[in-house]
């Protein structure tokens, strides 16, 4: 089974879209880096665009594994191929906007590395209190002082 024509551009994008969020989100640890190439290479070397699975001996040491197609015999839908290719896509804008290294000092204080890429919440949500319930009697628990 060879891979569909009309959809090796996208994935030529998605895969260049992962090696540009892998760069910035892992630059400076080479290690996780390089891990994570193997697992492109793989995935993206596999007619089904699958990751190859957690256990298995490539992800052990991706300096020995080889990097030749997989060739598989199920003939899988143009459908179901553009979805994994939307999905490498998402992913590598998670890994760009979600994903931050951090290093901890001697101190313990811990030092992140944050893009300007990377997705900042404002906390609004955290900083308002909740809202509590009204009932239609407000008084009810109040206790009266009678001297």
């Amino acid at each position: 089974m060879s891979f569909p024509a009309s959809l090796k551009p996208l994935a030529r994008g998605a895969y260049r879209n992962m090696l540009r969020s892998s760069r910035i989100t892992f630059n400076g640890d080479p290690e996780r880096h390089v891990q994570m190439l193997s697992i492109l290479r793989q995935t993206f070397s596999s007619p089904t665009l699958k990751p190859p699975a957690s256990g298995s001996a490539e992800l052990a040491s991706p300096s020995k594994a080889s990097f030749d197609p997989i060739v598989e015999q199920d003939q899988i839908p143009i459908e179901e191929l553009t979805k994994r290719i939307e999905e490498w896509n998402e992913a590598a804008k998670f890994l760009r906007q979600n994903v931050v290294q951090g290093v901890q000092d001697e101190d313990g204080t811990w030092k992140l590395r944050v893009t300007e890429e990377t997705e900042l919440g404002d906390n609004a949500s955290i900083r308002e209190p909740p809202k509590l319930p009204t009932t239609p009697f407000p008084n009810r628990n109040k206790r009266r002082c009678t001297d």
